[in-house]
């Protein structure tokens, strides 16, 4: 929660500056869940290098326990709203562990409909857990991404206690680091 709070008050000085324009969708992994801090998670470490190149500014609409249909119903039209008059320059989102996790059905489907919703350019995560049901999601995201302009970024595998939904991905400061990276 504290970390929440923390985006909503960013975002809010963030929406009313000037400067290029991120704009993160997703669930716990872009609040920065498991880092120290909000800063240590990879959006605010991606964030400061930006932010050295140029005035770079970030609204994280991400939450904890978002699923695909989540960013569907809510995070797009969201977005929509923040960019009707001037697009955003970069655009991510990773989800899609809650869905894999719980098995939900649908779940290519929800992919499918998010990757074609999502603004040409767009950085898209893979869905960072082992098994079969990663393995079909992260082919649906690759096809997906070549379909509709976008980009991939391979987050790979993270190996943590068998756990389930949002839990599963347990990142500290050096994985969100390394994600940084990507």
């Amino acid at each position: 929660k504290a970390f929440a709070d923390e985006w909503a008050a960013a975002n809010i000085v963030a929406h009313h500056a000037t400067g290029p324009l991120w704009i993160v969708l997703g669930d716990s992994t872009s609040q920065g869940i498991g880092a120290t801090t909000r800063e240590a998670g990879y959006v605010g470490v991606v964030h400061e290098v930006l932010r050295r190149r140029d005035a770079w500014r970030v609204i994280n609409l991400s939450r904890a326990g978002i699923r695909v249909a989540d960013v569907l119903a809510r995070q797009l039209p969201e977005l929509a709203e923040l960019t009707d008059e001037e697009p955003a320059a970069l655009v991510t989102c990773i989800v899609g562990a809650e869905d894999v996790a719980r098995s939900l059905p649908g779940t290519d489907i929800a992919l499918r409909s998010m990757c074609a919703a999502m603004p040409r350019g767009a950085v898209i995560g893979t869905v960072p857990l082992v098994g079969p049901a990663a393995d079909a999601a992260n082919a649906v995201l690759r096809e997906e991404v070549v379909k509709h302009g976008l980009r991939l970024a391979d987050l790979g595998a993270v190996k943590s206690a068998p756990t389930r939904g949002r839990e599963a991905i347990r990142l500290g400061d050096v994985a969100h680091a390394a994600w940084a990276r990507i």
